[in-house]
C-alpha cells in the first residue's frame, strides 16, 4: 500500500518536473538564440569596418528579415539602409529600408534619423521634390533639433519645382522662426533671387540691398551685392552696375568671376558709347 502511494506521488510530480525542464530549456534556447543573432550582427559590423559593404548588406538584410524582434533589429535595419544609401548607391532600396524603420520601429532612437535620410533621398537622389516637402514637413512637425535646416530644404524643394512664391514663403518663415540660424543670410539671398527670376526687379533689388546692408562681410551679403549689379546690368543700368562691381574688388570671394563681369560690363559700355 505504501509502495503504491509513493508511485502515485512520483507520477503527480512528473508534470511539474517536465514543466520546469521545459522552461529551463526554453530559457537556455532563447539566450543561446539571442547570443547567436548578436554575433551575426557583430559580424556584419566587422564587415563594414573591412569595407565589405555588399556582404555586410546581405548579412544585415538576412538578419532583419529572419529576426525582426531581435533587440537590435531597429539598428540593424537602419545600418542596412545606410550601407545601401552611402556605399552601394541603391537609393530606392535604401529609401524602402528607411521607411521600414519608421513603420516597424516607431519608438526607436533611429526613427528620426531614418526619416531624415529618406527625405534627403527624395530631395537629392530621386529629385521627387513633392515627396521631399512632405517628408521634411513631417519631421518639422515633430519638433526635431535641426528645424532651420528642414525649413530651408522645404523652400529649396519648392524652388526646384519653380514654385518661387511658395519658396519665398518657406524662406520667410525661416527668417521669422529661426532668426539666429546661420542659414538666414542665404535664405534672404535666395528670396531676392526668386523675385528676380519672376521679373520682379524692384522687389529683388530691395531684398539684395537689405541682405548686403545686414551682412556686408558675409559671403551671401557679398553675393547679394553682386546680384544687385547683375540686376542693374540686365536693366541696362551699366554704369551703376560697374560701380558696384568695382567696389567688390578685394572683397568678393570669387575674384576671377568678378573680373570677367567687370570686363563684360566695360565692353558693353564702350559699345554703347560707340553707337552714340
Amino acid at each position: 500500500m505504501k509502495r503504491r502511494r509513493k508511485t502515485n506521488k512520483r507520477w503527480l510530480l512528473l508534470p511539474a518536473a517536465l514543466l520546469i525542464a521545459a522552461l529551463a530549456g526554453g530559457g537556455w534556447y532563447y539566450s543561446h538564440q539571442e547570443n547567436f543573432i548578436e554575433r551575426k550582427f557583430e559580424r556584419a559590423q566587422g564587415l563594414l569596418i573591412e569595407k565589405n559593404y555588399a556582404e555586410a548588406a546581405h548579412l544585415l538584410q538576412t538578419l532583419t528579415r529572419q529576426h525582426p524582434d531581435f533587440n537590435r533589429a531597429d539598428e540593424a535595419l537602419f545600418r542596412l539602409g545606410e550601407v545601401q544609401h552611402l556605399y552601394l548607391k541603391k537609393d530606392q532600396d535604401a529609401l524602402l529600408t528607411f521607411l521600414l524603420v519608421e513603420k516597424n520601429y516607431p519608438d526607436s532612437p533611429f526613427n528620426l534619423r531614418a526619416q531624415r535620410l529618406a527625405a534627403d533621398i527624395y530631395m537629392d537622389r530621386l529629385e521627387d521634390y513633392g515627396r521631399a516637402v512632405i517628408a521634411y514637413q513631417k519631421l518639422l512637425d515633430q519638433g526635431v533639433a535641426e528645424g532651420d535646416q528642414l525649413q530651408y530644404r522645404i523652400g529649396e524643394a519648392y524652388f526646384r519645382l519653380n514654385n518661387f512664391e511658395q519658396a519665398r514663403i518657406e524662406w520667410e518663415s525661416l527668417l521669422k522662426l529661426f532668426p539666429d540660424s546661420s542659414l538666414v543670410p542665404e535664405a534672404g539671398y535666395r528670396i531676392a533671387v526668386s523675385w528676380s527670376l519672376e521679373g520682379e526687379y524692384e522687389q529683388a533689388a530691395e531684398e539684395f540691398e537689405r541682405v548686403y546692408a545686414t551682412w556686408p562681410e558675409h559671403p551671401y551679403g557679398l553675393e547679394a551685392r553682386f546680384g544687385l549689379a547683375s540686376l542693374l546690368e540686365e536693366q541696362e543700368q551699366l554704369v551703376a552696375a560697374l560701380e558696384i562691381l568695382q567696389e567688390l574688388r578685394g572683397h568678393y570671394p570669387r575674384p576671377e568671376v568678378l573680373e570677367q563681369r567687370i570686363i563684360q560690363v566695360e565692353e558693353r559700355i564702350e559699345k554703347k558709347q560707340d553707337a552714340i
